[in-house]
């Protein structure tokens, strides 16, 4: 009888793309949870794993609070904080303030940061467990988010992420140069970028933005355009994800469509009350590059449905839930009208779309058969059709 074949019969090429993707999905955030490092326990189970393996799963490390920190900085050998790309840290966010210029962190977590010559990728989470050790006084201690974090010179990031509650607050890039930022995402307490000679610092290399759970006043007073400028975004998606958060209007969906339009190929809008059908429909018309489409909208006093006849001729996925504020009267008779308009343009269309998601009320789906309809078109033309919510799971994405 023939041995049965082991893992390490595999091909050596199959076995590397193997430990990419048990890293990539370890590291996937899961109702906001910061991961941890049980990755790392893959290269205790045999010498093997822990030559092939181990380049691959230490680039990632992920310091969930003060103890982890400072063990890290205190035991990790040089060799192993330069093999890290990719880190996850709790920020504690204070700092003594020494001078105008100068501070000195309550958290070690800059020391750490320091070592990891080779990060290109950071994201950062609240700090839940633990005090900083060096906390002797809270006198001259100062909120400074960026600055507990690299006191002196940062790194060059190409991914800069924030997990944070909406109580945060986060002087956005007052350590850290968006020069080199390709992909960013914010939440927490948002507040202005630094101007230096007049101006915003350039993120000429930014291509993804995420704005989710974002608080504070500073993007109500500013458009995408004026926040970032030079970027030229082929992603960008919004959340409200909290009920005091900031709501994103009709001047910044224009601002995005006029500087960016042209080469949007993702756009994701969800909690939203203060766009206009009128507003949508005019910047879709200018997203010729489109491929992704999220739309989860929250009805007031108004509810057309000429956007979905504005939809890009290259869509591919088109997701839409459509309900009315707690506070509003449901526009049934336009909902009704947006769903005759989704079978007519969307599910219809000449080119078929790959995916459609649509979530309306179930009284709209059970009339004139309309539910089992919609399935019987999308499966004779190869539609991936989902019918329920959808929008939770992607919030989680994000």
């Amino acid at each position: 009888m023939a041995a049965q074949a082991g893992f390490f019969d595999l091909p050596v090429e199959l076995r590397l793309d193997i430990y990419d993707t048990f890293l990539a999905a370890h590291t996937r955030i899961r109702a906001n949870v910061q991961p941890s490092n049980a990755h790392l326990r893959l290269l205790h189970a045999s010498r093997q794993f822990q030559e092939e393996a181990g380049p691959i799963l230490r680039r990632y490390v992920s310091l969930l609070h003060e103890d982890q920190i400072d063990a890290f900085r205190q035991h990790a050998p040089p060799s192993t904080c330069e093999q890290v790309q990719w880190a996850d840290v709790a920020n504690d966010g204070r700092a003594y303030q020494k001078s105008t210029s100068k501070y000195s962190p309550l958290s070690t977590v800059h020391i750490v940061l320091r070592r990891m010559t080779a990060l290109s990728r950071l994201r950062v989470f609240q700090c839940r467990q633990g005090l900083p050790l060096k906390l002797e006084s809270t006198t001259g201690v100062k909120l400074r988010f960026e600055r507990a974090m690299f006191p002196q010179a940062a790194p060059t990031l190409r991914t800069y992420e924030l997990h944070l509650g909406p109580e945060t607050r986060v002087e956005l890039f007052d350590a850290l140069p968006p020069l080199a930022l390709g992909s960013l995402r914010l939440s927490g307490e948002i507040i202005a970028p630094p101007i230096a000679g007049g101006t915003r610092a350039s993120a000429p290399e930014l291509r993804a933005l995420t704005l989710h759970g974002v608080t504070g006043s500073f993007f109500d007073r500013h458009t995408v355009e004026e926040c970032f400028p030079d970027a030229r975004l082929t992603a960008f998606a919004f959340a409200l994800a909290h009920r005091l958060g900031f709501e994103l209007r009709n001047y910044h969906l224009e601002s995005l469509a006029a500087a960016h339009g042209a080469h949007l190929r993702r756009l994701v809008l969800l909690g939203c009350s203060r766009l206009s059908s009128a507003v949508l429909s005019r910047c879709l018309e200018g997203m010729s590059a489109l491929e992704y489409f999220a739309l989860n909208l929250l009805t007031v006093d108004e509810l057309r449905n000429n956007f979905v006849r504005a939809l890009p001729p290259r869509l591919a996925v088109f997701k839409l839930q459509v309900i009315n504020a707690w506070y509003a009267v449901p526009l049934l008779e336009e909902e009704r009208g947006l769903c005759d308009a989704i079978e007519s343009e969307v599910l219809l269309r000449e080119r078929p779309y790959e995916q459609v998601c649509v979530c309306f009320r179930t009284s709209l789906m059970t009339q004139d058969g309309r539910e089992d309809r919609w399935k019987r078109i999308a499966k004779d033309r190869r539609v991936r059709l989902e019918i329920g919510p959808w929008e939770s799971r992607l919030m989680d994405e994000l």
